[in-house]
């Protein structure tokens, strides 16, 4: 019997496991206040479905259940450990008073309590072994090209911040930690644009694309209405999300770049062009033309557009973690939505000018319509 998904399976789930044991010492920190379900903490019940999960697997592994049971079990245990961690991450909105602190805990078990939920359905239904390889090499490079390419191009950020700085562009305070104003942010931009072009085509060099791969052609009148109807559709799809949460009485998180606008927002303006100059084409090429069809031989085309945009919706985390889990979550399913929307009109046209204008406009409008919201005008 194959036992691979089984053999990974309790790796994962007792990599779970350690991470919330790991919080109950204090080498990891979780949610305070703490979320209790019933008589238990959550965190003790997430515990529980790792451990369950880990036995479940390993019966798998010594043939004492068939693989079936054993990964329906081991699924079905992982599934209550994200859901003890969820019921944990979400409590404290809930209750009234007091400061909420979310520590690095309870996204490790969540991000493990999923990947061994795939793995039980994996065992489960009997996925060969090399498709299994497949996959995990396909997401394993997905995400990492996604997150080190954000890093590069905060890196790169931060070298063009230092030379704006050097050259009496911006001052130190923005390189010490300090608050961050309009002109800094707008060397952010470009500079995190130049990083993410730079690594981009490293990554490309290695995946031995060409030129014509880059999917650039001249926009025929079908590429055109997709551009055209792709920014109303974002338009329609951000007011009515509005609409909703404030029918719900729910709100998300506000973007660092609105808390500095709110204080300076002149540089709102300059963010309009460079929407289409930097931020537009840098992310469509990293995450549309690199990552999303890198996984469509793994994934296929659908799966992929997913993918690439959970992805996105990752790197993008810091961007609205300063509100309250639920704000930060809803803020990040909206850029989630907004992404495979993105990916959907790459996806129909094959041409990457598409998306390109699609999420420079979308963000060009944002950057106009906060200007006017603050200023009154122009």
């Amino acid at each position: 019997m194959d036992d691979t998904a089984a053999e990974w399976g309790v790796l994962t789930a007792g990599l779970g496991l350690v991470a919330v044991a790991a919080t109950e010492s204090g080498l990891v920190s979780w949610v305070s206040p703490a979320t209790t379900v019933g008589p238990v903490s959550a965190r003790a019940v997430a515990g529980v479905g790792f451990l369950a999960a880990v036995l479940a697997f390993s019966l798998a592994r010594h043939g004492t259940v068939t693989s079936r049971q054993s990964g329906l079990g081991a699924a079905a245990a992982s599934a209550v450990a994200v859901l003890a961690t969820l019921a944990a991450f979400f409590g404290p909105t809930f209750q009234a008073g007091g400061e909420t602190a979310i520590g690095a805990g309870p996204y490790l078990a969540v991000l493990i309590g999923a990947v061994s939920v795939a793995l039980g359905r994996a065992l489960a239904t009997g996925v060969p072994t090399d498709r299994l390889y497949t996959v995990a090499r396909a997401l394993s490079v997905a995400t990492l090209v996604g997150l080190v390419g954000y890093v590069v191009g905060a890196l790169v950020a931060q070298f063009a911040l230092l030379g704006a700085m050097l050259a009496g562009l911006v001052s130190a305070g923005a390189l010490e930690g300090g608050t961050v104003t309009g002109p800094a942010y707008l060397v952010i931009t470009v500079g995190s644009g130049v990083g993410f072009i730079a690594f981009g085509a490293a990554v490309a060099w290695r995946l031995e694309r060409t030129w014509d791969d880059l999917d650039l052609t001249v926009p025929t009148l079908r590429d055109a209405g997709y551009a055209v109807g792709g920014v109303v559709v974002l338009l329609v799809a951000l007011v009515a999300f509005s609409q909703a949460l404030r029918l719900l009485g729910l709100e998300a998180a506000t973007s660092s770049v609105e808390e500095l606008a709110r204080q300076n927002p002149s540089f709102l303006l300059l963010m309009v062009p460079l929407s289409f100059l930097t931020i537009g084409p840098s992310e469509e090429f990293l995450y549309r033309n690199l990552i999303q069809k890198y996984l469509y031989d793994g994934f296929g085309e659908v799966r992929a557009v997913v993918l690439t945009s959970a992805v996105f919706g990752v790197v993008h985390f810091s961007q609205y973690s300063t509100g309250t889990p639920t704000q930060t979550l809803l803020s990040l399913l909206l850029v989630f939505v907004l992404s495979t929307l993105l990916g959907a009109s790459y996806l129909k046209t094959e041409n990457l000018l598409v998306p390109v204008f699609i999420h420079g406009a979308f963000n060009a409008i944002q950057f106009l319509t906060l200007y006017l919201e603050i200023t009154g005008g122009l």
